[in-house]
């Protein structure tokens, strides 16, 4: 039972981590390939405010949350007045910039030896030591992430989005403003990753530069391209299926060296597939 709550929490977190991708690269189409940095960030923030007693988990939450809806902002400023492959380059640059600084600054992340002894959430002084209850607040986090983006989409600000997807040049030709819609939409995936992170972070209590390395983005998405840009429901069923695939595998005869390779080719030819003969995903719309 402890294995299956296992795989809902992580993959409740995730899910957290595909609205924010599917916001940026479905709704918006901007294709990003940095949210594994802003996720690392949001990790790191919680796990170092409660490891050193700056702040409880919640407020600490709130930072994650805030740091990285900045961050976000600061990195689509510059960005987002390129456009097409410049952008993919420039968001590229990022992540491995941010893996870079995970790896590297010993004195914030512990370096490449990670950040052990992160201690598990608390609410209002009580702590969430067993897995029912951290699956609890996962599904609180993952139920309101998921009521935010359907009423992101519903809205008129969720149709200018969608509108400055299909044709940028002509929602600015109508005098709307496609910088600050643009923006707007990277604070709120930002905002999303934040919270993912830092669920992440107090769940296994452990983190290290691998878990948001360029690895983790391509699996972000991937997430959005197999469960279906554009939709609600297809930020759900992506991160559900694609985390229980690498279960499957199990099933299989492959060597314990070549399991994580068998994975990341396994995720990349599912990314080709879909792209190349159902693009719209699962449950997507279809383009």
């Amino acid at each position: 039972m402890d294995y299956l709550y296992s795989y809902l929490i992580l993959a409740e977190i995730y899910v957290l981590l595909g609205l924010s991708t599917n916001l940026l690269v479905g709704v918006v189409g901007i294709f990003s390939v940095s949210q594994a940095a802003v996720f690392g960030v949001g990790a790191y923030i919680v796990g170092d405010c409660l490891l050193s007693g700056t702040l409880s988990f919640l407020p600490a939450l709130a930072l994650a949350a805030v740091a990285c809806v900045l961050l976000n902002v600061l990195i689509s400023l510059p960005s987002l007045r390129v456009s097409g492959d410049y952008f993919v380059v420039t968001s590229f640059g990022i992540q491995l910039l941010a893996t870079a600084t995970f790896t590297n600054w010993t004195w914030g992340t512990g370096g490449a030896n990670g950040m052990p002894g992160v201690p598990p959430p608390d609410l209002f002084g009580a702590s969430i030591e067993s897995t029912r209850g951290i699956l609890a607040l996962t599904t609180m986090a993952m139920t309101l992430g998921c009521l935010a983006f359907w009423l992101i989409l519903r809205a008129p600000f969720g149709r200018k989005l969608r509108a400055i997807r299909e044709d940028e040049l002509a929602v600015a030709a109508a005098g709307k403003g496609v910088l600050g819609a643009k923006v707007s939409a990277a604070a709120m995936a930002g905002a999303f990753a934040g919270v993912a992170g830092g669920l992440y972070a107090t769940y296994l209590s452990f983190i290290d530069p691998s878990s948001f390395d360029l690895d983790a983005s391509i699996l972000l998405l991937t997430m959005v391209v197999v469960g279906g840009a554009r939709t609600l429901w297809g930020s759900i069923l992506g991160p559900f299926l694609l985390l229980a695939l690498p279960q499957a595998l199990t099933l299989l005869a492959i060597p314990t060296t070549y399991a994580a390779t068998s994975r990341q080719l396994l995720y990349g030819g599912l990314l080709i597939a879909f792209a190349l003969f159902r693009p719209q995903g699962l449950l997507g719309e279809r383009l």
